[in-house]
């Protein structure tokens, strides 16, 4: 990616400058909340579904299959309560495809105008931690995260940063997998050597 000709103050804390083209926004402007059309069920009645075809969605992520949907076309979720909020354990705004069904856990975001890609991308490496409330139970408020500042490049300059980004972290991703395979493996090894150990220590000591 090319560096810019010009470049001005954000006036976003954690941004420095940016081109003097792009502008800065809330959350509120740049995307559309609609989280007035989720609806948490709880565990009981997904119990008793008996076709369990499309994707329930929590704070975290995918929590369960539900036998209906609520939308049908891909969106931003992010996590709205939890502790994920402030250890950012696992990633804290995803998308959603296709037709799923989203909990009251989750804030629900469409962009006004511009790339999911960019946006996702964007609300993903925020540090929410200023904007939480609570304690015991930390919690990222629609009022709290909509007046959150962010930057809005143009519409073509968001869809390449989205698919540089893409390209960048599907390699990063990998390599995650392939850690995590391999610290599984190490696990399993670890496992059975100390069975080993064990069995014949056992065995000698008879």
């Amino acid at each position: 990616m090319q560096p810019y000709p010009a470049y001005k103050e954000s006036g976003v804390e954690w941004i420095e400058k940016i081109p003097s083209h792009w502008t800065t926004t809330q959350v509120k402007r740049a995307l559309e909340f609609l989280d007035h059309m989720r609806i948490p069920l709880s565990a009981e009645v997904r119990g008793t579904m008996t076709n369990k075809t499309y994707d329930y969605y929590g704070a975290s992520g995918i929590i369960d299959k539900v036998d209906d949907y609520l939308f049908d076309e891909s969106l931003i979720l992010l996590g709205e309560d939890g502790a994920n909020l402030i250890n950012r354990s696992s990633p804290l705004a995803f998308l959603a495809h296709g037709k799923f069904w989203v909990n009251n856990h989750a804030h629900i975001l469409r962009p006004r105008s511009g790339s999911l890609g960019y946006f996702v991308n964007l609300l993903e490496s925020i540090d929410y931690v200023p904007y939480v409330s609570g304690s015991a139970q930390p919690k990222l408020t629609r009022e709290a995260l909509g007046a959150v500042r962010v930057v809005v490049p143009p519409r073509e300059e968001q869809h390449s940063i989205a698919a540089f980004l893409d390209e960048k972290t599907e390699a990063i991703d990998a390599l995650i997998a392939k850690r995590r395979q391999i610290a599984l493996l190490q696990e399993q090894r670890a496992a059975l050597i100390n069975q080993a150990v064990t069995r014949v220590g056992s065995e000698s000591a008879r």
